[in-house]
Parts: structure tokens; sequence; C-alpha cells
């Protein structure tokens, strides 16, 4: 028999069975009013080859490891090497969190990953008052180089890489400290910081946000200091990280979360090439930090999307040369956002699913968000279990055996044209707005994402966005683990840690790093190298951030 049906077979092929599936609705009316995933799409109830006309397995498609990328970023993929098992870990100080990186270790997870609290990343010490109530709270605390000492100590720092998730400079440069102290070669040191301009509302990365209150780290200046130093003294690491993720966690759609990444990344190029960076310099050392979400179809199809877009992008309108600059790279966490506090077992289910659609969609590496992690930090029976969820969906689903498995799905390519043509569609927006970095671009961003956030809790409330456990199938559950107990203790034990250090310190290089470090930031040179030798002397977090924000050129 023939595979071949001409157009017009396949057109009247077509319009019968339309006509058969509009008769079963009236009879039997669809299970829903609309169908509509995430980013208000229409959903139809069939895709077929109209639905795709015009494609171009070549130009739209291609191979894995090969432009413009869209199965993939590697020839082999997971045939070779699986995703980098990379769940966040990060609470209380550095020797409580490199507990929880030894257990986890020992149960399979094969990269590191470590989310600091709120003090840390805005440059505070653990003895400032303005500290109080978020010390070592969702996430490590870190005051001085001994910290970090302690977290990395069992760390083979030469295998794998080090993901921080943290903006601030100073934390870069006491990771580098330790690598030193350990006779590691920079050039060999692999890892990840969370460094990239503002996404909106999101504090958590570079803005102009210290004529607002915020801090001076997350200016625009130390956010290329960043990443021209790790260019020239640290070819293996990651120098940005677009953590769009946490804009997906507050509420845009999965058309915006692409928009956003790439736009926050396009704008670290160009304010690189204002320095003189050319982009092949810096774009193969740019990665993506994403959600994975409720849809499944939806956020395999955005991965994609976002990829094919990311390379054409650096391509055609960038002028990018080196082939690794066209591939966009990305870490992906499931999202928090769509745990429940009700009925939480159910969220084993959800994590499941995210990290299915994560690995269809080609991640490089992956969290998966444990069943307490809507609500509370893991405890090591449910950080476990999301081990072991990433190892069942490798070692028995069959999805990770051969590459790019959705691929020629009529659904999923006309899905994934789609997304990329919205998501162009904002950044074209964006443009005529203004420059990333101007405030009236992040404002208008910030309204976007809270209108598309408005939207989605108003069809959860209203029903029409079925929760399970929380608008439909509710009921009272107990749940069958204990809750993580702070330790009541800790943040006595860190300022006894952290004034310890200080009696300790040699006050006479004290004042000489410091001083090297004023004159850095006033004159505007980078100020990485003067910033790892003020960790070196044991300079805290805290004195490094009144450095930056008093003597600063933010505007640079």
């Amino acid at each position: 028999m023939s595979n071949e049906i001409n157009e017009e077979s396949s057109g009247e092929m077509k319009e019968g069975w339309e006509n058969d599936y509009e008769q079963a609705i009236r009879e039997s009316p669809e299970r829903k009013q609309k169908f509509e995933n995430l980013s208000w799409i229409k959903v139809k109830p069939l895709y077929t080859p109209s639905d795709v006309e015009g494609f171009d397995y070549e130009k739209d498609l291609g191979l894995p490891g090969r432009y413009p990328y869209i199965r993939g970023v590697y020839t082999t993929m997971y045939r070779v090497r699986p995703w980098t098992v990379r769940q966040v870990i990060g609470y209380g100080g550095g020797l409580e969190s490199s507990q929880r990186l030894k257990f986890m270790e020992q149960h399979g997870q094969t990269g590191v990953s470590i989310v600091f609290d709120h003090a840390t990343n805005m440059g505070i010490d653990s003895d400032e008052e303005v500290a109080e109530g978020f010390v070592g709270r969702e996430g490590t605390h870190i005051d001085t180089l001994k910290d970090m000492r302690d977290l990395l100590k069992d760390v083979d720092m030469e295998k794998g890489g080090i993901n921080i998730i943290t903006a601030h400079p100073a934390v870069l440069a006491m990771v580098v400290a330790v690598a030193e102290e350990r006779g590691i070669d920079l050039t060999n040191l692999s890892g990840t910081i969370q460094n990239y301009p503002v996404i909106g509302h999101t504090m958590g990365s570079c803005s102009e946000l210290y004529a607002y209150g915020g801090a001076p780290h997350y200016s625009k200046r130390f956010c290329i200091d960043i990443v021209e130093y790790c260019a020239r003294n640290l070819p293996r690491w990651n120098s940005v990280s677009v953590a769009v993720r946490n804009t997906r966690e507050a509420g845009c759609t999965a058309v915006q979360e692409i928009a956003f990444g790439i736009g926050s990344a396009l704008a670290v190029i160009k304010g690189c090439r204002e320095r003189g960076i050319d982009v092949d310099e810096i774009a193969p050392r740019i990665s993506f930090f994403l959600n994975s979400h409720r849809d499944l179809f939806e956020e395999a199809a955005k991965f994609r999307a976002m990829r094919r877009l990311w390379a054409r992008i650096l391509r055609e309108d960038m002028g990018a040369k080196n082939s690794s600059s066209w591939q966009m790279r990305f870490h992906c966490q499931t999202s928090g956002d769509a745990m429940t506090y009700q009925q939480p077992l159910v969220n084993i289910i959800r994590g499941t699913l995210h990290g299915l659609a994560a690995v269809l969609g080609g991640c490089q590496s992956l969290h998966i968000n444990s069943a307490d992690e809507g609500f509370a930090i893991p405890i090591e029976e449910t950080a476990k279990l999301s081990l072991r969820t990433h190892q069942v969906i490798l070692e028995e689903s069959g999805v990770a055996d051969t590459i790019d498995p959705l691929a020629g799905s009529y659904y999923v390519e006309w899905l994934t044209n789609k997304l990329e043509d919205e998501a162009r569609n904002i950044l074209n927006r964006i443009n005529s707005i203004g420059d990333w970095w101007e405030p009236k671009v992040r404002e208008w961003v910030s309204r976007e994402i809270a209108d598309a956030s408005y939207r989605f809790q108003k069809e959860v409330e209203t029903g029409d966005r079925v929760m399970i456990g929380v608008n439909k199938y509710v009921e009272e559950a107990k749940y069958p683990f204990p809750l993580w107990k702070e330790d009541k203790d800790f943040v006595r034990k860190q300022r006894e840690r952290l004034n310890r250090v200080k009696r300790q310190r040699d006050m006479k290089k004290l004042e000489d790093v410091s001083n090297n470090l004023i004159s850095s930031c006033k004159s505007g040179a980078n100020t990485l190298p003067a910033t790892i030798d003020a960790v070196k002397a044991y300079m805290t977090i805290g004195e490094i951030t009144k450095i930056y924000g008093e003597n600063s050129k933010l505007k640079q």
C-alpha cells in the first residue's frame, strides 16, 4: 500500500473527519468549554500536515547537535551522557549545607547546585540587624571565605560543575579562592553563576536597583564585570545564567519565559560589546535556568522553540560565528508554583510529569521538586525520592533512548513554531520600547507578568483552570512525612563563626585589600580581581557590598 496521499484526498479525509467530530460533540459535548494551554493558545482537537505546511526539515528541524539545534545541542544527547542530576541544596550555613550535599551525592546526585539565602544575595552579614529572619532560611548563608570552604569541603571541584544560585561577585570570588587554595588550574574550573539583567519584578538579578534601595552588585556594571572576568580567566565557567524560571514562578507564560529569557541574555551581549568584548567570546558561556510547568506538550515545545530562536538570533542578528554561541544550554527546575499544600503527595506525580517534559525537551541538567518543596525545605526522604524520579525516567521509561522523540508530531511541531513566533513578537515589542536596562522596559515587563499571573489565578478561582486538590477532587489528606525542622540555634552559631573569623583577621592586610577594592570601584576597573583579594583576607560579604555601594560608578 502506498504511503502517499494526494492533497485533494487528504483534504477530503480531514473534512469528513471534522464533520464526524462536530456530529459527535453535538451528541456528547466536549469535557471542557475551551481547550487552551498556559499561554492561552487554543488547542485544536487534531493536527495534520496542513498545520505545518511549508515546514522544511533541514531548515526548521535538522539533526541533533546541528543548527538550528531544535533537536538538542549535542549530537548524542542522552544516549551517551544523561542530563546532570542537579537538585538544588541550601539551608543553614556552609557546614549544614555540605552535609546535605554529601547525602545527595551518595544517593545519585551528579552535580552541585547551591541556593543562597536572601541575606547573602543582598550582601548582608549574619550579625546585621536587617538580616534578622533571613539568615540560613531558603538558602545557605555565607559571611566569609571560611563558610565557603566549609560548604565545598567534600566537593570535588574538578569533577562536574558548581552551580551557585546568586549574582553576588563575592560568592564567585570565594569559589575561586577555594579553588586556588587547592591548587586547581582556574582554566579547568567549571560552573555557573546566576548572573543576568533583571527581568521585570525580579530582584535576584542585575539591574540598576541600587537607586531604588536594592543591592549595588545587581547593577549593569557588576554584571558585565563578572562576564568579562570569566571570559578572560575562567573559560569553562558560565558567567551568565538567566534565571527566567523565577519569572515563570511569578506568573509569566511559556511564551513570555522564552522572550524574557532571551531578551535578558541579549542585553548582556550588548553590554559586553560596549566594553569591546566580542559576542563569540561570551555567548558560548551563556546558559539559561528554565521552568518546567504543568502542560507537558507546551513545555517540551517551549524548550525546542527557545533553542531554535536563540540559534537564529545569535547567528543571523548578532553575527556570532562560533557554533557554540548558537547552542542554547539550559538547566531546568520543575515548577514550585504548581506544587500544592493540599494533598501534597500529588506533588510527586506533578514533579514526575514536569521532569519528563524537561527531558523530552532536551535539558542539560534538571532539578525535580520534592513533594514538600512547595511549602518547606525537603527532608532527606523526599529529597531522595526526587533523585529516584530522575533515575526512573532515565533507566525505566525509555524516553532517553532515542533523541528528540517528539520530533515530527504535527501538534508538537505546530506548537513549537507558534511559541517561537509569539516570543519573537514580544522581543520586537521590547526593542520598540527601549533598552533592556532601562526602567521603562522593566516596568512594561513587570506589568505583563502581573497581568498573566492575575489571569491564571482568576481561572483557578473560577474553576476554569483545574488544580487537583485545590478546586477539584478536594479532600483532607494526612501527609505521611515529617516536615523540615529548623535549627533554632543556627543564627547564634553562625554569628559566633563570623565573630571568630573577624577576631583572627590580619587588620593591616584587611586595610590594604579594602583600599584596593575601593580604588577598583572608583576607577571603573573590573572589580573581580580586587574582590578575590578581599575575600582571601576574610573581608565579609557585607563589608564588600558596602564598598561596592559607596564607591561604584553604577551607570558605567
